[in-house]
């Protein structure tokens, strides 16, 4: 939740900040150009800023904007399946009010972007990720059928410490 948090927040300072250059851009640009005989150079990059400031955000601030909103409905579909629960696209697409057609391509999205990293989408189900041991990671507490010790082994097989025996996994279940 936390990196589509921190996108969100992202986008919107993004947006913000070029909405605000684009409007002080104007003025700048007005008063660059009103000036430029009596402050000389300064008056000129002050033009010509204004100038850069009003041509670039004019159309970055709607594209920024535009994205802040389809940033915002994605951190709604990780609620949605984090901390809401919901397992279905059916369920997902009720609680964003779109067509399930819809929430399908937000959750393709969502995954592709590495926002629901800890769940897989299998068809219109979505499950916990849950990744598969190495069986030579898997730790076994056992009791050694020869001598009673108690001792741990990682893998398929194990060595008491205390009388040698070898203990096997599949001979034990």
């Amino acid at each position: 939740m936390e990196k589509v948090n921190r996108s969100v927040r992202c986008t919107f300072a993004a947006a913000l900040i070029s909405t605000l250059l684009f409007v002080i851009g104007i003025p700048m640009l007005i008063i660059g150009a009103t000036h430029t005989d009596a402050w000389g150079a300064g008056g000129t990059a002050l033009m010509v800023a204004g100038i850069v400031f009003t041509a670039a955000d004019f159309y970055a601030a709607p594209i920024l904007w535009v994205t802040y909103g389809n940033r915002r409905t994605l951190e709604r579909v990780v609620f949605g399946v984090e901390k809401l629960g919901l397992t279905t696209v059916a369920r997902l697409a009720a609680h964003l009010r779109v067509k399930e057609d819809d929430a399908r391509g937000f959750l393709d999205t969502a995954f592709a972007k590495g926002y629901l990293d800890a769940y897989v989408r299998d068809g219109d189900t979505i499950k916990k990720f849950v990744p598969e041991r190495n069986p030579d990671e898997v730790e076994h507490d056992v009791e050694c059928p020869s001598c009673a010790a108690k001792f741990t082994y990682r893998g398929a097989s194990g060595k008491c410490p205390y009388c040698g025996t070898v203990y096997r996994t599949e001979e034990h279940g």
